[in-house]
């Protein structure tokens, strides 16, 4: 062969074998008017001639020749002759042209995506449901070839593919085949390629997925073929699931099965085939990627669960092998990677404690050698990391992972089962420091060949340092300090020097993604031993950290932890979709955490606080001493994090720095709303009694919403008026009452009970060093967890949700007592009601004054007017009863449900997403007269959002938006539809629709063919 660059050489034998194929091929290859070559002989033996031509040429070539152009034109000939072959009707030619079709597409390997496919895959896949099982089998291996060979193509390629396979109904075929499946007389292998065919299509194309789950006679054969012994129908139905668990829908509607549950746990089971474990395991690693699934999945089965994958993990330890053997090394990885379901909270971290995981993953970590782990407990740091890295490196990163997750999800009070020398986890812990400790000192010059299990270990220990148990946190505490105490400094003043580059700009954040993260997690640890605080301080570690931080604000920089931890990005499932709650309390902000939580351990050894900064209408007045110091800059970014999108990591550790500013809680719209009925003692319904004869005017709905410990029996609530009373037409002042009378303790401090009422009421306070003390006390009793753990500085719960600021218990039971409002939604015609409480036939809803009017100028004007309507216990809102539901969620939550453009959604009816979507053009209408601008803002956004990808309703949808004069819709709506105005116009579909809306229609068409998409930019 030549040098580099040079085409590969075509020996004579295949020179002759091409131009024998190229004369079969000219016998049936004819070129059309426009120059485009297509087959067209339906001669078998012409068929016949060509076919055997191909598979000679096949024979002969090698991967280097796919290079050659000659060759690669050759090939193209091929795929022509076959898309057109594999139309015929004649049995033998289609079973000979399909394993020609299987041979070439072996033969292309990656190089597939090269050529033009959708003929072949098109009559490939028709020929998936003929009773002819070898044709049938053969085309099945070869459109699962062509598609597993696609490799990382993306786009276009795989647009026309999956156009190709839609055009085909190669679903349909593959789900028919499979129902009508018979063991008794059809071939084992033809159920295998049709389930292998149809995962390597749900894995990549989500568009799949609704189909076949929505077939409940398919889901039903597949779990019964499942339970059957044969090893390779079982393998394929779990991979099967495994594919369709990709779509978060699904794998929540196949977590609600309890069969299906149970199957899994049998799946896991140790006397079960490894490969069914195997798929089993891969299966919980889908099932268990958000946090909602995970709960789920560890419900009803929770411990049978946890049992299977403790198994797999050490069940290699009966071999009396002192290291994972080579033959199960693929059960314990896989075992290892559903296993880091443990970074969710919930109960079954403590069935993995109670079945001794530290146990378990100290044996994968130093081999199973139960009777020597006194003797090495006394090895120096440097023996235990070199037996460490004497054992299975690909499990390592996993272990690091999974101790990580369990350190940081364990209660306060949390103990180990095991206790004096043989304390598993204590070891552990040591082995986990030392590693870290080890790798950092490496780092320094990259000297190791482990650099990439810095990134796990380190955040191991970290995430073990910021545990909420105290034992873990003490634990890692001292093992980290001990390990450092001989190089220490050396490493520390590396890692600033390092994060100054980065601070600077000189290195970029994202360039250098992996060492800057690294040297983040290394300074977070670092921060946590107070010897090196002065080294950070001196070296500007505080600088460089708040420059980082508002790069990562500046830059919008988002990198998650798959980004740069090899062992995660091994991991892959295949296109995933329609997935909620997947985001970890790091996210894909891991450089901005890293930075809180390291200023999170410095900020109070620090001088740059500033504690004379205000909140005046729920926005931060900056003291005038502080503007362009530290401090403000400092506080500023913090400011931006709470109240923009960020994670809920970088929330939590801004709200937890900021309390040293004196400020806590967080910031919301809805807090800044209902901080205006602090002062509206006119609809206040509770009076507190203070001591010294102080008195407070409260609002019994908030209370109960934001804080019911403070109104802890029903006693302490204000008696309401019966339910039909709203009915009476002579009630105009019944809202006019006794306010209920309720005694606060005289040992409760008047000045921190006001603040905590306005912590209540907003979610967000400021408050002086001396309140602390009283207000944790206060906030203790009346049950503000949020609230008592920032007053005592606890370091956030990993994972845990913000405390938002809503009102959604006061359309619970009991705050819907006391409500003393009812909207009217428009009564529809066709559309029947009936209320199961009062029997109304008018869709209505309860709601509170206080809370509507302090998000809603409109009806605060309204009910001060004076008019009668301001007397009135019913609001008559001219929406319909779905879109009032929605308007309500807004008053009480502060946001519109959204549409999710997910499959349930992508598959629903054209007329049930036009109903959908006009639900949020009549918000957008009432918000225009209602001067709710939010309300407007959000529905317009979503309207938008689905509105493009719906062209089928669109039209409709101009016309409803239009009869309500929301024209910012309507032109939305005509650009979408812009492009097929000829269509609708020659189909008639524009005739009832108003001439205003034809022009406009027109006229975007115009703009349409002289720019392109462009002119809708």
């Amino acid at each position: 062969m030549g040098g580099k660059g040079k085409k590969p050489e075509i020996s004579d034998h295949v020179v002759t074998v091409r131009r024998r194929l190229h004369q079969a091929l000219s016998l049936g290859m004819k070129v059309s008017n426009s120059k485009v070559k297509r087959w067209q002989s339906t001669d078998t033996d012409t068929q016949s001639h060509a076919l055997k031509s191909m598979n000679a040429f096949l024979s002969c070539i090698s991967f280097t020749l796919l290079q050659h152009p000659l060759i690669q034109d050759s090939i193209l000939d091929m795929v022509i002759a076959l898309g057109g072959i594999l139309q015929s009707d004649n049995k033998r030619i289609l079973d000979l042209a399909a394993d020609v079709a299987q041979k070439l597409v072996t033969t292309l390997g990656n190089t597939i995506h090269r050529y033009p496919m959708s003929e072949v895959i098109i009559h490939l896949s028709c020929l998936l449901s003929l009773s002819e099982l070898p044709v049938a089998i053969s085309s099945a291996i070869a459109l699962n070839r062509i598609l597993t060979n696609l490799g990382p193509a993306r786009g276009k390629v795989l647009k026309e593919i999956w156009n190709a396979l839609e055009k085909a109904d190669s679903v349909g075929n593959v789900m028919c085949a499979l129902q009508n499946y018979e063991i008794e007389t059809q071939p084992i292998e033809y159920f295998l390629v049709m389930a292998t065919l149809l995962e390597s299509i749900l894995r990549r194309w989500s568009l799949s997925r609704y189909p076949v789950w929505s077939n409940s006679k398919l889901m039903v054969i597949l779990q019964d073929r499942c339970s059957q012994s044969e090893i390779s129908i079982s393998n394929a139905v779990l991979k099967l699931y495994s594919a369709l668990a990709l779509c978060g829908n699904v794998a929540v509607k196949l977590l609600e099965n309890k069969d299906f549950l149970s199957m899994v746990v049998r799946s896991m089971g140790l006397s079960v085939p490894f490969s069914v474990r195997i798929e089993a395991l891969r299966l919980c690693q889908c099932l268990s990627r958000s946090e909602d699934a995970c709960s789920m999945l560890n419900g009803l089965y929770c411990e049978p669960i946890i049992q299977g994958l403790v198994g797999a993990l050490g069940g290699w330890r009966s071999s009396c092998s002192k290291r994972v053997p080579s033959d199960q090394l693929p059960l314990v990885l896989e075992a290892c990677r559903a296993t880091l379901l443990t970074r969710w909270a919930g109960n079954h971290h403590s069935y993995f404690w109670k079945h001794e995981i530290d146990r378990v993953l100290l044996d994968i970590l130093l081999g199973d050698c139960t009777v020597s782990y006194e003797a090495k407990v006394a090895l120096s740091s440097d023996e235990l990391v070199a037996i460490i890295y004497d054992n299975t490196a690909d499990t390592r990163p996993f272990v690091w992972d999974i101790l990580g997750n369990l350190a940081v999800h364990c209660k306060e009070d949390f103990l180990s089962k095991t206790k004096g020398a043989l304390c598993y986890l204590d070891f552990l812990i040591s082995c986990a420091c030392s590693v870290a400790t080890d790798l950092m000192r490496k780092g320094c010059s990259s000297l190791s060949s482990y650099m990439n299990e810095l990134e796990p270990v380190s955040r191991a220990v970290l995430l073990m340092v910021f545990s909420p148990c105290k034992y873990i946190a003490s634990q890692a505490i001292y093992y980290l300090s001990e390990t450092l105490r001989a190089f220490g400094d050396v490493c520390l003043e590396y890692v600033l020097a390092s994060l100054k580059l980065n601070a600077s700009g000189d290195v970029s954040l994202v360039a250098d993604s992996y060492h800057t993260i690294t040297n983040l997690i290394s300074l977070a640890c670092y921060s946590t031993l107070p010897k090196y605080h002065e080294l950070i301080v001196k070296r500007e570690g505080i600088s460089s950290l708040s420059s980082i931080i508002k790069m990562c604000l500046n830059g919008d920089i988002h990198i998650g932890r798959s980004n740069n931890a090899s062992h995660l990005q091994s991991i892959s499932y295949g296109t995933e979709c329609c997935l909620s709650n997947v985001s970890s309390l790091e996210g894909e902000e891991v450089i901005l955490l890293y930075s809180l939580q390291a200023l999170s351990q410095l900020i109070a050894f620090l001088n740059i606080v500033c504690n004379h900064h205000k909140i005046v209408l729920g926005e931060i007045v900056v003291c005038k001493k502080c503007r362009n110091s530290d401090a403000y800059n400092l506080f500023e970014s913090l400011w931006y994090i709470l109240n923009n999108s960020f994670g809920s990591g970088p929330k939590w550790y801004s709200a937890y720095i900021l309390s040293f500013f004196g400020f806590y809680g967080f910031p919301s719209k809805i807090g800044k709303k209902i901080a205006k009925a602090i002062d509206e003692n006119e609809l206040a319904d509770i009076e507190l009694l203070l001591a010294k004869g102080q008195s407070l005017q409260v609002h019994s709905p908030i209370i109960v919403a934001r804080c019911p410990y403070l109104l802890s029996n029903e006693t302490s609530l204000p008696k309401k008026s019966a339910w039909n009373d709203w009915k009476d037409q002579n009630s105009e002042h019944h809202h006019r009452k006794m306010r209920h009378e309720i005694r606060i303790s005289d040992r409760v401090d008047s000045v921190s009970f006001v603040k905590l009422l306005e912590y209540i009421y907003t979610g967000f306070i400021q408050a002086d060093d001396n309140l602390r003390t009283p207000l944790k006390v206060l906030a203790k009793h009346c049950g503000l967890k949020s609230l008592y753990d920032m007053l005592s500085r606890k370091l956030p719960e990993w994972g845990i949700a913000c405390a938002s600021c809503n009102f959604s218990e006061a359309l619970e039971p009991i705050g819907n007592q006391l409500s003393d409002i009812i909207l009217e939604a428009k009564v529809i015609e066709g559309v029947s009601w009936s209320c199961a409480i009062c029997r109304s036939s008018v869709p209505h809803m309860h709601a509170h004054k206080i809370i509507l009017l302090s998000s809603c100028d409109y009806l605060r004007a309204l009910f001060q007017s004076g008019m009668h309507d301001s007397c009135s216990q019913v609001i008559k809102v001219p929406i319909s009863w779905k879109a009032l539901v929605k308007l309500v969620h807004w008053f009480y939550l502060g946001y519109l449900p959204s549409i999710k453009q997910d499959c349930t959604w992508n598959n629903l009816d054209p007329e049930w997403q036009l109903h959908e979507l006009q639900v949020y053009v009549e918000l957008s209408s009432l918000a225009e007269f209602w001067c709710l601008e939010e309300v407007e803002e959000q529905s317009f956004k979503v309207v938008v959002s689905c509105i493009n990808s719906q062209q089928k309703s669109s039209l409709e949808l101009i016309r409803f938006a239009a009869s309500l004069n929301q024209w910012k819709i309507v032109t939305v709506g005509v650009s979408s539809i812009a492009s097929i105005y000829p269509k609708l116009r020659d189909g008639g579909e524009l005739e009832d629709l108003d001439e205003e809306l034809v022009d406009m229609l027109r006229a975007k068409y115009v703009c349409y063919c002289q720019h392109g998409d462009n002119a809708f930019d």
